[in-house]
């Protein structure tokens, strides 16, 4: 009887409450192996882009037409393209424009839409609703189509067709921004610093912007996963890079009609490109369960 006893004054632990079926009361185990891979492809790939210049085996640019559409060697690794220029350092340089392109949509998305999102939720009444119509009637646009677009006025280059992508995004942020200020803007701390007469400018950047952007975090990520994307289907189009320069989107359009004879010229950049947005979307995950988001 006392061992019963003692067994039911026992604390009982968290996961053996998820045994149990108190599974709401358990911890959320987000770190395992799906998101350490994720996390050490992406740092890999960006160590990589940064030592270029070291790690590269040769210089993307060379061509050696004797060597055209080789398989893998000791030479070449990954084989090269259809202008005998090596893969793998193709596809080395191509992280390069790659994740610059993706730094230009998220910085451009973030500058436009926080503050239009934050002015938006925090203001309300009109000001309110011009703005969120003014998001609707540009998210109703296709995008894709409208990046061209904007990069076609502005010259083919990665800034300028990355800029277009960043601005196409900015109503998605700003419309995950006002969600989050609606959620906080009435909340206790927000009603105590009115109470004590700080400016509106104030609230929005001190109490409210701060606990406002969890879920524009989480978008963030996602749109990370699409800047990429898209960065890369635009290299294939012929907008973003220019060639020569590497880029995986270009290393895609000049070696895709080879994939019988030189896949691997072909997989290579196609495979980084799908890891690399499955890796962004995993962390993003990840983000989600860390600040108990919903799906």
């Amino acid at each position: 009887m006392a061992q019963g006893i003692e067994d039911e004054s026992r604390p009982v632990s968290a996961w053996e409450m998820t045994a149990t079926g108190a599974g709401a009361l358990a911890p959320r185990r987000t770190i395992g192996p799906g998101l350490v891979l994720a996390v050490g492809f992406l740092l890999l790939v960006i160590v990589v882009s940064l030592l270029a210049p070291v790690v590269a085996p040769y210089d993307p640019v060379r061509q050696d037409l004797t060597l055209k559409i080789a398989g893998p060697s000791p030479q070449h690794l990954l084989g090269t393209d259809n202008l005998g220029r090596d893969v793998l350092s193709r596809l080395i340089w191509g992280a390069r424009p790659a994740l610059v392109g993706v730094v230009i949509a998220i910085g451009t998305a973030s500058i436009i839409g926080l503050p239009w999102g934050l002015i938006a939720g925090y203001a309300g009444g009109l000001a309110d609703l011009i703005l969120m119509r003014i998001a609707d009637a540009l998210l109703v646009l296709p995008g894709l189509v409208l990046a061209i677009a904007i990069t076609g006025s502005l010259g083919p280059s990665t800034a300028s067709a990355m800029t277009a992508v960043g601005f196409i995004f900015s109503p998605v942020v700003a419309r995950v921004m006002r969600s989050g200020v609606l959620t906080v803007r009435d909340r206790e701390y927000v009603v105590v610093s009115r109470m004590y007469g700080l400016p509106p400018r104030h609230r929005m950047l001190q109490h409210v912007l701060p606990n406002a952007l969890s879920p524009v975090v989480i978008q963030i990520t996602l749109l990370a996963g699409l800047s990429l994307l898209v960065e890369t289907g635009l290299g294939f189009l012929g907008i973003g890079v220019q060639p020569p320069q590497p880029s995986w989107g270009d290393s895609l359009a000049s070696s895709y009609q080879f994939i019988l004879v030189a896949p691997t010229a072909t997989l290579a950049p196609g495979t980084t490109v799908v890891l690399a947005v499955l890796a962004i979307y995993r962390i993003g995950d990840a983000l989600r369960n860390r600040l108990d988001l919903p799906v």
